[in-house]
C-alpha cells in the first residue's frame, strides 16, 4: 500500500514538473518569437517598434502599416510588469526589448520638448498610406494624448520632473478646469465631474474614455504622485459607471478607443490588481460574473485570453486559452481582434454619438500581432504565479 501511495505521489509530481517544463519552455519560445518581431532598422517603422497595421470599417478597407506608438507603449509596459516572474534569461530579453523601445520614444515627444506624447511621431503625417488624411495634420491632429503619454512615462525611465510636468498638463485639460472646458460627449449625469481627459491640447474638446482613465489613475498611483480632486473625480466616474454597469451595457459609448466589455474589464482589473483600491473593491464580484458570463459568450481567443487573465486577477481560477503552441495561435481567429482602434465621432454630443460611433466608415481598426502574443505571455505568466 505504501509503495503504491509512494508511486501515485511521483506520478502526480513529475506530471506538474513536465507540465511546468513545458509552460517554462512555451514563455521562452514565446518571449524569444515577440523579440524576433521587434523592428531592426528604421524604414516604415522605427527600429525597437512592434509593426502595427490599421484599415477602415467601412470600404475600401485600404489595410496599411500605421506607425503609431500606442501598441509599442503598451508591449513595453506590458513586460514591465511581467519582468519580476520571468527566470534570469526571459527578463535579459524583456529589458532588451524594453531598452529598444525607449530609443522610438523621442520622435512622439511634443515637438517644443515638454513631457506629452503623441500617437504618431511629430514631425511626421498622420494615418500613413491614406489617400487623403495624410494632408490634412491640422485638421485632424489631436496633438498629444493622455493614454500614450502614461504608457511612455511608466516604461521610459523617466526624471521626475517629466512626471510632475506632466502631471500638471493632465490636470490643466481636465474636464471642467476652466469656465469653457466643459465635455459634451458623455452622460449628462457625468458632465460636471472634473475628471481627466483623453486628450492634452487646450483648444481640444474634453473627452472622456473609461479604458484610458483607468490607465491614467494606473500612471498616477504607479508614480506615488498626489491624488488632487482630478484624481478623486476620476476615480468616481470609473466607479460609477461600474455601478451602472455601462461597461456592459455601452462599452462603445463609454470608450471610444477599446469598445470591448472584456477590454474594459481587463483595463479595471489590471488596475485593481496593482494597487488596493476599495471604492473598485466593491465591485469586484460583480466584476468576477461579467467576466465569466462574458468569456462563455465570447467565440474570440483574445476576447477569452484578456478575460481569463482579469479573472486570474481577480482570483478566480479561469479556463485556459485552448492552443499549445506559437503555431496554433497564430491559426486562431486572433487576427479578427480589435484591441485598440479609433472613432471620429468620439466627441460628438448626444444622440449624434450614439448614432456616429457606429458608422464604419469613420471608424479604424489598429492591429499588433506582437502585442497580442505578448498578451498571451502576460496569461502564461499569470499561470505560472497564481
Amino acid at each position: 500500500m505504501f509503495k503504491k501511495f509512494i508511486s501515485l505521489f511521483y506520478i502526480i509530481f513529475a506530471s506538474k514538473y513536465l507540465h511546468a517544463q513545458n509552460k517554462d519552455s512555451l514563455i521562452h519560445a514565446l518571449i524569444e518569437n515577440v523579440q524576433s518581431m521587434q523592428v531592426k532598422q528604421d524604414g516604415e517603422f522605427y527600429a525597437g517598434m512592434f509593426p502595427t497595421y490599421r484599415e477602415c470599417g467601412g470600404a475600401p478597407h485600404n489595410y496599411q502599416p500605421d506607425n503609431n506608438i500606442f501598441y509599442t507603449a503598451v508591449s513595453a509596459f506590458a513586460l514591465r510588469n511581467m519582468l519580476p516572474y520571468l527566470n534570469d534569461a526571459d527578463k535579459n530579453i524583456a529589458q532588451q526589448i524594453i531598452d529598444n523601445i525607449q530609443k522610438v520614444y523621442p520622435y512622439y515627444r511634443n515637438k517644443h520638448g515638454y513631457p506629452y506624447y503623441g500617437f504618431w511621431p511629430t514631425d511626421d503625417v498622420i494615418m500613413p498610406h491614406t489617400y487623403y488624411f495624410k494632408y490634412l495634420k491640422q485638421v485632424f491632429g489631436q496633438g498629444e494624448d493622455s493614454d500614450d503619454t502614461v504608457m511612455i512615462l511608466m516604461t521610459d525611465s523617466s526624471n521626475d520632473k517629466d512626471v510632475t510636468d506632466f502631471k500638471k498638463r493632465l490636470e490643466a485639460v481636465a474636464n471642467l478646469s476652466s469656465p469653457k472646458r466643459k465635455i459634451i460627449s458623455t452622460y449628462s449625469k457625468y458632465k460636471n465631474e472634473p475628471a481627466y481627459s483623453t486628450y492634452l491640447g487646450s483648444r481640444t474638446t474634453p473627452d472622456f474614455d473609461f479604458a484610458v482613465q483607468c490607465n491614467i489613475l494606473y500612471f498616477v498611483l504607479d508614480k506615488h504622485l498626489p491624488f488632487v480632486q482630478q484624481d478623486s473625480s476620476t476615480l468616481h466616474l470609473i466607479t460609477e459607471m461600474l455601478r451602472n454597469r455601462e461597461y456592459m451595457k455601452a462599452p462603445t459609448y463609454l470608450s471610444p478607443y477599446y469598445v470591448r466589455s472584456s477590454i474594459l474589464i481587463y483595463h479595471v482589473v489590471r488596475l485593481m490588481n496593482a494597487f488596493h483600491i476599495p471604492a473598485l473593491e466593491i465591485y469586484k464580484q460583480q466584476l468576477i460574473d461579467d467576466a465569466k458570463k462574458e468569456f462563455d459568450a465570447s467565440t474570440n481567443v483574445m476576447d477569452k485570453l484578456l478575460l481569463s487573465t482579469s479573472l486570474m486577477r481577480l482570483g478566480v481560477k479561469a479556463e485556459l486559452p485552448p492552443f499549445l503552441s506559437i503555431n496554433e495561435f497564430e491559426n486562431t481567429n486572433q487576427r479578427q481582434f480589435i484591441f485598440f482602434q479609433a472613432r471620429a465621432a468620439f466627441s460628438y454630443p448626444s444622440p449624434l454619438k450614439k448614432i456616429f460611433l457606429h458608422w464604419s466608415y469613420i471608424n479604424y481598426y489598429f492591429y499588433c500581432p506582437a502585442y497580442y502574443k505578448i498578451l498571451w505571455l502576460e496569461n502564461l505568466v499569470m499561470q505560472e504565479h497564481e
